[in-house]
């Protein structure tokens, strides 16, 4: 391996995942604000709405950040023109959606969620899909230069004027004056993502690529750019209808079991809205991992140097196991007060431990298909993720109905599809690689170095509470011990933290 790739991939993947680390954080707060600002029913509606838009962002981006990204990883084309061929692809899908969005507006509220409150959310969305659709170019150019500051600092900033506004709105002018507090969230959004685009923008116009005099033919671009990004948009969008159909058939699905319309609504809140964000808040990791491994493997994969490719791969799986697995033990055992405490959420524990194990095996799927997708393979993350999600929409639809049961039966299927997606994406992984991952030294030192988190941390919060101290220095002084337990366990197996880093 190259050390000066090496230390591109690493460095890019520190960076990101820093940023998504601070992003995820201010997500929490975020979330929290939320919760208080909208109450139980009003993050409820806000959850059903937001799928839909993930759907209409997949659209308008065209899978576009990933082809750019490959494309100028392999040195396929000019970095001007590629850009200017994939802005004019993101305007021409995105411009008539945003159009059909404004004018459909009524149909899609009343055939998604049968009711008319949705119809001034669907059109506060619309402008959030043009930014979007420039973002997206901007980041991937920025992802294959392997120039991670800006797509950062945009990420950062974009939650950070969120939180901001949103604490504003609560301290300083107060819920009760607001006749439609969901619009006012949903509202936030654009003006996110107009942040987002400022930052992207400047850094490109900082770093700008000249033009060159030999050019290929636009057409033959464009078609290389789709058939790179066709396939990812079609796996993501295949992700984002899922989070449509569950938008719209859990509630209906809940009330078969004897739910009322706001209960069902409220707890599709507390599902997407509060209890997922905190299980998938490692994800940063793993997302930071896979945006660099696409180029990554892309060049190593182009140039024929199976042996780096297979260096990637198990560093990656490694450093992901390093960081999720104790995770994981916190989560198994803080997670249900640390989620009470930032959303007073009140999620049972045979609700929320099966998400927590779900989301293990989300945390490396995400891994595992930007290393499929850096081998050229943007095809079968799709088609994984369509078996996933029609497992998950089965068990949903026979589980959610159960009369007293159908809390948990949701949580089993989402986890299902989680462990569903994970297990095809490493099959596929190691059958065109052929790498050879040695399991035992990637879990091994982890889980050992993780265990004595679920011995120490409850002698921990007795001796603590015998002190008479409050919930959250508890709860705090705990998450800070786990860490401190993992670390130094982990030092003691021979693993050095430089590694870790």
């Amino acid at each position: 391996m190259q050390p000066r790739t090496r230390k591109s991939l690493w460095w890019g993947t520190l960076t990101l995942t820093s940023a998504a680390l601070a992003s995820r954080g201010l997500g929490l707060i975020y979330r929290m604000l939320l919760a208080r600002f909208l109450g139980g029913e009003g993050l409820g509606l806000f959850q059903m709405v937001f799928p839909l838009y993930v759907a209409l962002v997949t659209i308008c981006v065209a899978g576009t950040p990933v082809a750019i990204s490959q494309m100028l990883a392999e040195g396929k084309a000019p970095p001007g023109r590629l850009l200017r061929v994939a802005t004019l692809i993101v305007l021409t899908i995105s411009l008539p959606l945003i159009v059909l969005v404004v004018l459909w507006a009524r149909p899609l509220a009343l055939a998604l969620y049968h009711d008319e409150i949705f119809v001034p959310m669907l059109w506060a969305l619309a402008p959030a899909l043009l930014a979007v659709a420039f973002s997206s170019v901007l980041r991937g150019y920025f992802i294959g230069r392997q120039e991670m500051e800006y797509p950062a600092a945009s990420q950062v900033a974009e939650q950070m004027a969120r939180v901001a506004i949103l604490f504003a709105l609560l301290n300083l002018v107060g819920r009760h004056l607001f006749h439609n507090p969901p619009l006012v969230a949903v509202l936030l959004i654009p003006l996110g993502e107009a942040i987002s685009l400022s930052i992207l923008a400047l850094g490109y116009w900082r770093s700008r690529p000249g033009t060159r005099s030999m050019e290929p033919p636009p057409g033959g671009l464009a078609r290389a750019i789709l058939k790179l990004s066709v396939p990812v948009t079609m796996s993501r969008l295949l992700g984002s209808a899922i989070g449509v159909i569950e938008a719209s058939l859990i509630p209906l699905r809940l009330q078969l079991s004897g739910m009322s319309r706001a209960a069902s609504i409220r707890y599709f809140g507390q599902l997407t809205g509060m209890a997922l964000p905190l299980i998938l808040f490692p994800t940063a990791l793993t997302v930071s991992l896979s945006t660099n491994l696409i180029p990554a493997i892309a060049s190593a994969s182009s140039s024929g140097q199976a042996e780096r490719v297979h260096k990637y791969i198990v560093d990656s799986i490694a450093a992901t196991a390093l960081l999720t697995v104790p995770v994981t033990f916190v989560l198994l055992t803080l997670g249900l007060p640390l989620d009470d405490l930032f959303f007073h959420a009140a999620i049972q524990p045979t609700v929320f431990v099966p998400l927590v194990v779900g989301g293990f095996f989300l945390y490396f799927d995400i891994a595992f298909a930007g290393i499929l997708r850096g081998l050229g393979r943007t095809d079968l993350p799709l088609w994984n993720d369509l078996v996933a999600s029609l497992l998950e929409i089965a068990l949903i639809w026979v589980l959610a109905s159960h009369a007293g049961h159908g809390r948990e039966g949701i949580a089993i299927a989402v986890a299902a599809g989680f462990v569903g997606s994970s297990i095809l994406n490493l099959y596929y992984v190691l059958k065109m690689t052929h790498v050879r991952v040695p399991w035992a030294r990637v879990f091994g030192k982890p889980v050992l170095a993780a265990f004595p988190i679920w011995l120490v941390t409850p002698l921990w919060q007795a001796w603590m509470r015998g002190l008479h101290v409050t919930h959250v220095t508890v709860l705090i002084s705990s998450v800070a011990v786990s860490c401190i337990i993992y670390f130094a366990a982990l030092a003691a197996t021979g693993t050095r933290l430089t590694r870790l880093l």
